[in-house]
């Protein structure tokens, strides 16, 4: 295979990679997936500039939209604070590997004063509440939860209704 036919595999597979990595980025509920899919594909558009610039017969006429679409994207996460979100999930995961329980409560609990609706950030906080054995809480999560969380965000929100109703039953 000549230089040349291998740009020209990688580049299509680095196009595959992009587009997919976009459409998980725009359909994801999971601030951290959309975020780490938005940064996988603006890095292998960066790879793949770098991989045909030596190849001007190479060419790739939707660039400027792809460009367009990532632009869009980070606009949007940007508004919606997800790296925020997305940054305090990590953080309270990180509290909780360490040991910092309470910590970690409290940064998931800061998340949900802000309003956030991603399903994470409630049921590692009910987890933990459970694990503490404070039932008010988890129940006040757990209600929470159902009123914030998107139905769209089916199993996730088919957990959070079945462990309420095993609290309250």
């Amino acid at each position: 295979m000549s230089k040349f036919d291998f740009a020209v595999s990688s580049a299509s597979r680095h196009v595959e990679i992009i587009n997919e990595s976009l459409q998980l980025a725009s359909k994801s509920k999971n601030p951290e997936v959309k975020l780490s899919r938005l940064q996988l594909a603006k890095d292998k558009l960066h790879d793949l500039k770098n991989l045909i610039a030596p190849y001007p017969e190479i060419t790739l006429p939707t660039l400027i939209d792809v460009e367009r679409d990532i632009s869009r994207l980070e606009r949007e996460f940007l508004t919606s604070n997800l790296s925020e979100i997305a940054d305090g999930n990590m953080m309270g995961q990180q509290l909780e590997k360490e040991g910092k329980i309470s910590e970690a409560i409290a940064t998931y609990e800061n998340l949900l004063e802000q309003g956030v609706d991603t399903p994470f950030t409630y049921r590692r906080l009910a987890i933990l509440y459970r694990k503490a054995k404070s039932d008010d809480d988890e129940i006040r999560v757990l209600k929470a939860s159902l009123a914030n969380v998107p139905k769209s965000n089916a199993a996730h929100y088919r957990w959070l209704e079945e462990r309420l109703l095993k609290k309250t039953t």
